[in-house]
């Protein structure tokens, strides 16, 4: 190596784009939502891409066959399975698209292998504390000076690390001073200093890797606020990977020998032959325990009876989120009234940027995909409002201040003899009594700031605006006729204590945030006279007795609130106090039913769901999304009185009213995605937790108000931690669209994304005819496989998977 400067000719920022292709944005814990960490693989086989991540990261894609093979002998699997998975198996996978793929593709990496060396490690202690020192703006007290760039505030300070220095390397201040002050034209210096002269973009891939969560999170901070984090991280790592290879270099090769120049990319002809070299067993066990799932959900469907499935006029109509856990609730309470319950997801198509009231900071209120183009702010004109505004301001100041105290060397001596009695009674009621003391604060701080009515000012949302998003919402939902005096718009929530995680089991659909506002919005523009003349004019008649009222269902405690019941009349109010009614029974059965999949305590107490969600100690508040594995798109009727074990995201349509296939594209578009990405969340969380998930939660700490690292510094955490995934079956998401196979073609044809997701078999795809009730699977764009109900009934008595489910 030397510090001359050659030349080495090409676009920093195409290698960059490249480089960077294999990660997925990583968003913060405020708003933490599922996401395909592999999405820049999704255009290549599933299988193949596991065979690639094993190479590329060490990354598992299947579980062990230990496990296939007990659920082989549980009859989870059958033989008639693993017959389907065999002639599936597609050895000819690979695509003409290049592969990251190396066995050691950048020189740190080169010399651990062949040299056992420790340089990946170094690099990465050293970065994760500038990662750390510089993104942290909440937890850490002490800020690290900020200038124009991570990149330009790291040359700025780390002179004054004496880190390197200690471990005997000399001259690293000389090529600090020599290196460029812009990280690109940094970065390219240095890549020319390392000798690296083909392969750029696989290079750089391999730094990414290396910290994928890190390189996921820069990736997200890119596209919001630092347009080039990802090129100031790369610097600085290959300045470290400069300094720290510099003298093992000089002792094992002489300075003309760079055998790792051409480290990088492996044929795509190399690849291949690897993969098709042998049958990857696991992939067709997958394969065999996936189609196992498929049949039994197939075979509870295809009973249905289109003719028996006639339209009825209920008391009271309810919308639900599309959230797999609303499943078993829309099933108890249409077994105990006149119900009747649609899905759709949670924004309920109301896109917003929402400001608390008294708040100065808004929240997104739609799916992470979605940017709001509309500004609402909660607003109140009841007496209670000022009150309550200076009681959450004074308890954000105390809050503050204690933190404050706790950081300073004698403000803490003096907090803990003022307050250290009052904490230890705080921690013991906080341990041996959540509820009690989660229903005590309750009361406290509804004395202190109250709980004034809220209006939103929705001032921005034109009469046109309105009257579109209530068509479309209303067209999306399938609620275009035979409206009850009741409409229901339910969002939903969860309620946890000490859990960074708790964005997770929010609401997607609502960017990681309680459902019950956007809920709100839904149905006070829906109740407006004039939106309602608009929409009379556009087909849709809302007659004058229906009213539409939002309310919140709380995952953790399963309890429900409706909102604005002084909307109603005499006999609104009626139907209102019977469905409270029967909202408690169907909530008590869905509770016990959930109770049975929830690890227990030996203090009875504790298993409470309201014990659950105010214990501080709680790992596993509730179970969110796990054990998540269909997404059924059709008339609630297809699926009603059917026990789908709270498995599948239920989302409402009808082809008969879509003729133009519009609304079926914004579902296949939209929440299909968002469930997808759901699915491939669990899965990978699942199937390989050290690299796409979290951990336990018993060694979290939170980095910031983004991320999560284990124990003191780590890389941050791509995924779910594992008592979230407690009884989760990892598998691809199962698909099940009712119409015509020509209209799901279209969508495809004319959506890459989505296509790619079914040929390159990322998800399950299944076609359910409208008119003779068969079942099709698509292989690819205009191939599909029709299959035999016969066949599926062959061995459904023996090895239903509803004898095997836990």
């Amino acid at each position: 190596m030397t510090n001359q400067i050659t030349s080495i000719r090409f676009d920093i920022e195409a290698e960059l784009a490249k480089a960077q292709a294999c990660l997925n944005y990583l968003w913060p814990l405020t708003s933490f939502v599922a996401v395909n960490s592999l999405k820049g693989f999704e255009d290549v086989d599933f299988d193949l891409t596991m065979h690639n991540i094993n190479e590329l990261m060490g990354a598992q894609g299947y579980m062990d066959l230990a496990k296939y093979r007990e659920l082989f002998e549980s009859g989870r699997i059958n033989s008639c399975d693993l017959k389907e998975a065999f002639e599936n198996y597609n050895k000819s996978a690979c695509s003409q698209d290049p592969i990251f793929k190396s066995d050691s593709s950048n020189l740190s990496e080169f010399l651990d292998v062949n040299h056992q060396q420790n340089v990946v490690t170094d690099i990465n202690q050293q970065v994760i504390k500038w990662l750390g020192a510089y993104f942290d703006n909440t937890q850490a007290r002490w800020s690290m000076p900020r200038l124009n760039s991570f990149f330009e505030s790291f040359v700025r300070l780390v002179r004054y690390d004496k880190s390197l220095s200690l471990r005997g390397l000399n001259g690293w201040i000389a090529v600090l001073d020599s290196m460029p002050t812009d990280s690109k034209q940094a970065l390219t210096w240095l890549l020319d200093q390392i000798g690296v002269d083909e392969n750029i973009s696989c290079y750089l891939t391999k730094h990414l890797t290396q910290l994928p969560g890190w390189g996921s999170y820069l990736k997200y901070i890119q596209s919001q606020a630092e347009p080039g984090a990802l090129c100031d991280y790369l610097a600085i790592r290959l300045f470290y990977e400069f300094i720290l290879t510099k003298p093992i270099v000089k002792k094992f090769y002489n300075l003309e020998s760079k055998p790792w120049s051409k480290l990088g990319i492996i044929s795509q002809t190399k690849l291949c032959q690897e993969f098709n070299d042998k049958v990857n067993y696991a992939s067709v066990w997958q394969d065999a325990y996936e189609i196992n799932y498929r049949n039994e959900i197939v075979q509870k469907l295809a009973n249905y009876d289109p003719d028996s499935a006639k339209e009825k006029q209920p008391q009271c109509q309810l919308v639900f989120c599309i959230d797999a856990r609303s499943e078993p609730l829309r099933r108890q309470l249409e077994l105990l009234g006149p119900y009747a319950t649609y899905g759709f997801a949670g924004f309920f198509g109301f896109a917003m940027r929402y400001k608390a009231l008294g708040s100065a900071l808004a929240i997104d209120l739609c799916p992470v995909l979605v940017s709001p183009q509309k500004n609402v702010t909660a607003l109140s004109d009841d007496k209670k409002q000022s009150s309550y505004i200076s009681a959450k301001t004074l308890m954000a100041m105390a809050i503050y201040l204690r933190k404050r105290l706790k950081s300073c060397l004698v403000g803490a001596f003096g907090l803990v003899d003022s307050f250290g009695l009052w904490y230890s009674l705080a921690l013991s009621s906080k341990t041996f009594f959540p509820k009690a003391l989660g229903q005590t604060s309750k009361k406290i701080n509804y004395k202190l700031a109250g709980k004034p009515s809220l209006k939103l000012d929705v001032a921005e949302f034109s009469l046109t605006d309105k009257i579109n998003l209530a068509l479309n919402n209303l067209k999306g939902i399938g609620l275009t006729r035979n409206f009850a005096k009741v409409v229901i718009l339910c969002g939903h929530k969860s309620l946890t204590t000490n859990n960074p995680y708790a964005a997770a089991l929010d609401c997607g659909a609502c960017g990681g945030n309680p459902g019950g506002i956007s809920a709100r919005l839904a149905a006070s523009i829906l109740n407006e006279g004039q939106v309602r003349q608009g929409l009379a004019d556009k087909g849709i008649s809302i007659p004058a007795e229906t009213v539409f009222l939002a309310a919140e269902h709380t995952t953790t405690t399963d309890t429900v609130e409706i909102f604005d019941t002084d909307l109603v009349n005499d006999d609104q109010r009626k139907i209102i106090t019977q469905l409270n009614l029967d909202l408690v029974k169907a909530l008590d059965l869905v509770k016990k039913w959930r109770s049975q999949s929830l690890p227990q305590s030996v203090i009875k107490g504790l298993n409470d769901p309201l014990s659950r969600s105010c214990d501080w100690a709680q790992t596993i508040p509730e179970l969110g999304l796990a054990r998540n594995a269909a997404f059924i798109v059709a008339p609630r009727s297809l699926t009603e009185g059917i026990d789908l074990d709270g498995r599948a995201f239920l989302h409402t349509y009808d082809y008969s009213q879509d003729p133009s296939g519009a609304i079926l594209e914004s579902i296949m578009t939209a929440p299909l995605v968002v469930a997808q990405m759901i699915n491939i969340q669990y899965y990978l969380s699942t199937v390989d937790n050290s690299h796409f998930g979290s951990g336990s939660k018993v060694f979290h700490n939170v980095m910031g108000d983004f991320g999560i690292v284990q124990g003191g510094g780590s890389d941050l955490k791509l995924g779910l931690p594992l008592q979230s995934l407690l009884g989760h079956e990892p598998m691809r998401l199962l698909v099940v669209i009712r119409a015509p196979i020509e209209s799901i073609d279209a969508i495809l044809s004319r959506h890459e994304n989505l296509s790619n997701l079914v040929k390159n078999r990322w998800i399950r795809l299944l076609s359910m005819d409208p008119v003779d009730n068969t079942f099709s699977q698509a292989k690819d764009i205009g191939v599909w496989q029709v299959l035999n109900k016969q066949e599926l009934n062959s061995f459904k008595a023996k090895n239903s998977y509803s004898n095997f489910k836990s």
